[in-house]
């Protein structure tokens, strides 16, 4: 898993890493939609809004921005139950892994993965198939976003300065 070579290489070396913010998400979205095949971009195009055209990337940042009353200023008390899926937290220089232990209950972006792709597995409205994609868009760049899969302490990268 990613997330495990993320966390060997901050136990092994170090580095300066920043987040990347809604760039990143934007390109691993990209990136992402670039590798789909057969079928699935005709029925990811029909969960994206028409006015996106199928673009992924457009929603990428989607799970960030309904956090914060800047960017959802009706809603984001609401959706504050998702903040702990966005990261992995291990004990501090514990550089393994472990989901009993790092990800109690499916609290944590490894669980929240396997959560939505579950979701878009099965039959859904379209409102609930619609949010599990745009999670399931955001937490794959989570977990690959430097020290969103790290050590407590960090608090998913906001405490580490550059």
């Amino acid at each position: 898993m990613s997330s495990t070579l993320l966390l060997i290489v901050l136990c092994t070396t170090f580095v300066h890493v920043y987040g990347w913010g809604a760039d990143g998400h934007h390109i691993i979205a990209h990136l992402a939609q670039s590798q789909l095949t057969g079928t699935a971009p005709d029925w990811i195009r029909y969960l994206v809004p028409w006015h996106w055209n199928g673009n992924l990337s457009a929603m990428a940042s989607w799970a960030d921005s309904i956090l914060y009353e800047n960017s959802n200023p009706t809603g984001f008390a609401n959706w504050q139950w998702s903040r702990p899926l966005h990261y992995i937290n291990t004990p501090d220089w514990s550089c393994e892994y472990q989901s009993a232990r790092d990800c109690i209950n499916d609290k944590c972006v490894a669980g929240a993965i396997k959560n939505y792709t579950k979701r878009l597995e099965t039959e859904l409205d379209d409102i609930q198939l619609k949010e599990a994609l745009y999670f399931l868009i955001h937490f794959t760049g989570d977990i690959h976003q430097p020290l969103h899969a790290g050590f407590a302490s960090d608090r998913g990268g906001n405490s580490v300065r550059g």
